[in-house]
């Protein structure tokens, strides 16, 4: 079966204390849960070390280039041990994720970044006959939405809008409840990844994934 899955510092003077451990409990979900009959399938996908850079092809019209260069470097930031790197190639066929405009190409303009979001994004992981693994590269589409919006503030919402599907293609496969997350499925004026973003994609990094990359 062929399955898809559609995206100030104040010092003073006090006692030593031990070091305490990081909390990493709170993290929101990214698994995919599937739930067919009494059988339960949760879905966990990661990039493996040895698979790492990922590549990336990126659409060459407009500012794409840019948007998937950036989103690249800011989840690469998110991780304390090189857990996750990615690079841009020329050839789609060699890309493990390929990014492209879904529908109009908005035009590149300095971005006006605050709300309302007026983009939208799909990111496709399309699976082999058994289930278990990625049968080809996951395709990633940034969109235009409303006419209404003008050209800056399109392209301040395609900021927020490619790291959020491009953290989709690194495995957060599920939206975060909250709106502050770059990974809410409508995220507010926030343009990077917040302090639960990171944990969550730091604990994802460190699971054992059921579902296998793509064939390089």
């Amino acid at each position: 079966m062929i399955r898809r899955l559609l995206l100030t510092s104040a010092l003073a003077a006090a006692a030593c204390k031990d070091p305490a451990i990081p909390d990493r409990s709170f993290v929101y979900s990214f698994a995919d849960t599937i739930i067919i009959g009494v059988d339960t399938t949760v879905d966990l996908f990661r990039w493996p070390e040895h698979r790492l850079p990922v590549r990336f092809w990126a659409d060459s019209r407009s500012n794409m280039t840019f948007l998937v260069e950036r989103a690249i470097r800011v989840w690469e930031g998110q991780f304390l041990y090189n857990e996750f790197r990615g690079e841009l190639v020329s050839d789609s066929n060699r890309a493990d994720v390929i990014v492209t405009w879904a529908d109009s190409v908005p035009p590149d303009v300095p971005p006006d970044t605050t709300p309302p979001n007026s983009c939208g994004g799909n990111t496709v992981l399309d699976f082999d006959t058994t289930g278990t693994a990625l049968s080809g590269p996951i395709h990633v589409y940034l969109s235009v939405l409303g006419v209404s919006a003008t050209t800056a503030r399109v392209q301040g919402c395609m900021r927020r809008l490619a790291i959020h599907e491009i953290g989709h293609a690194l495995g957060l496969l599920r939206h975060s409840p909250y709106p502050e997350d770059i990974m809410s499925g409508s995220p507010d004026a926030t343009n990077l990844p917040s302090p639960f973003d990171r944990r969550s994609i730091e604990t994802l990094y460190h699971m054992t994934p059921t579902i296998g990359p793509p064939p390089p």
